[in-house]
């Protein structure tokens, strides 16, 4: 009896100890923008996975592939995890985080509530929280979470981060620059923050304190397609169109599905009547986004003016079905029509639209995907331009 109990013994301690270097073998998550370690932990965590598929290896992984861009990644794992168990708080803020990602706040917040109820006590709850409150607009009950987040941890700054978020939202843009610039402060490091900084500046015309801030942050994040293109747009508002086109370019580059760096290209090359190339960046928009606003009437005007009159007309018919009010794509199509009957044809009539996009005295700003507007422009019911070569463009719907 005793010797079965000694045998028993032994057994439970060589699987604790077992269990306990499977755990050690998990390494802890790097540092963002830690490519080389990044890189080092995902070999170890899938090693780990196909040698035993622990939960915690998935939750980590899914951690990683979600602070370097890898969101679908991210979600697959975590799902993995919780369904391996279900009952860890961490797994759930990792969810709510991935979801948050995937621009799905009600299930995202659905998750982030789990680990609450699961014991997560921390800042990062309570910021998370407060940020998916705040993508519906619930800012009352997302300014307590932020509140009991900067209470917590009072030089949290991703927690100022959302908190001028909500500021600007609700059109305070003295303290939200407050909050950002604290945030900031705080936690250099996080990219949001330099982007809606150059973001307000520059809506504000203060270009050069934009591209300031701009700068900063390309200074951490290099090859973040973002700032590039928020780079571009600010060149493009100074009237660098070469300095706007490298932006625009390079944010492509580093994101291919980004259709409004694409555009953006497209109207620099439009402006400079270089047709061919602004059709390429055009039709290389409708394939990411078929239905982006205006982007058929600029194909048809580009095919308009390298003669492929066909081609031109069935651009303009498409974009006067999208908006039968798109005034210029009507009379591109009156145009191509008179063009290929060979009739004659007022000039003036058939070159209104051409001159009001090269009227060098009419103001040019420049379209925004930001995620924060400073104020609602009404767009202009006229295609028009100026020292930065973008024309206002009409009904365009929201951004993306």
């Amino acid at each position: 009896m005793r010797i079965a109990l000694f045998i028993c013994f032994c057994w439970v301690l060589l699987s604790c100890g077992s269990e306990d270097r499977r755990q050690a073998r998990i390494p802890d998550i790097p540092e963002p923008g830690d490519t080389s370690r990044n890189r080092a932990t995902l070999v170890a965590l899938t090693r780990a996975i196909n040698q035993s598929s622990p939960a915690s290896a998935y939750a980590k992984r899914a951690a990683l592939y979600l602070s370097t861009g890898r969101v679908e990644e991210a979600l697959d794992d975590i799902d993995e995890a919780i369904s391996r168990n279900g009952n860890v708080g961490s797994f759930y803020l990792v969810r709510a985080q991935v979801l948050r990602a995937l621009q799905q706040p009600a299930k995202a917040f659905e998750s982030a509530q789990r680990a609450e109820i699961l014991g997560i006590d921390t800042p990062a709850i309570y910021t998370l929280l407060g940020d998916l409150l705040q993508q519906q607009n619930q800012f009352d009950k997302a300014q307590l979470y932020i509140a009991k987040a900067l209470q917590m941890a009072p030089y949290e700054g991703e927690a100022y981060y959302f908190a001028g978020l909500m500021a600007a939202k609700q059109g305070d843009t003295t303290l939200a620059l407050r909050h950002y610039q604290q945030s900031l402060k705080l936690k250099p490091r996080y990219l949001e923050t330099y982007n809606q900084l150059a973001s307000m500046y520059r809506a504000m015309g203060d270009l050069n304190t934009a591209l300031r801030y701009n700068e900063q942050g390309l200074v951490y994040f290099p090859d973040n397609a973002q700032l590039h293109y928020r780079r571009g747009l600010i060149f493009h508002n100074m009237g660098g169109l070469d300095s706007a086109l490298v932006a625009y370019q390079r944010a492509a580059t580093l994101l291919p599905n980004m259709f409004q760096a694409y555009f953006q290209a497209g109207l620099v090359y439009h402006y400079l009547k270089n047709y061919p190339l602004a059709l390429t960046n055009f039709q290389r928009v409708q394939q990411l986004k078929p239905q982006y606003p205006r982007v058929d009437y600029f194909i048809g005007h580009s095919l308009e003016q390298t003669g492929q009159l066909d081609a031109a007309l069935a651009a303009y018919t498409n974009a006067v079905a999208l908006n039968a009010t798109d005034q210029d794509a009507q009379a591109g199509v009156w145009r191509v029509q008179r063009k290929k009957s060979g009739r004659y044809y007022d000039g003036y009539l058939l070159e209104r639209s051409a001159a009001a996009e090269t009227d060098p005295q009419r103001p040019s700003p420049v379209l925004d995907t930001a995620r924060v507007r400073i104020m609602t422009i009404q767009p202009k019911t006229r295609l028009s331009t100026g020292g930065d070569s973008i024309r206002t463009l009409k009904s365009i719907g929201p951004n993306n």
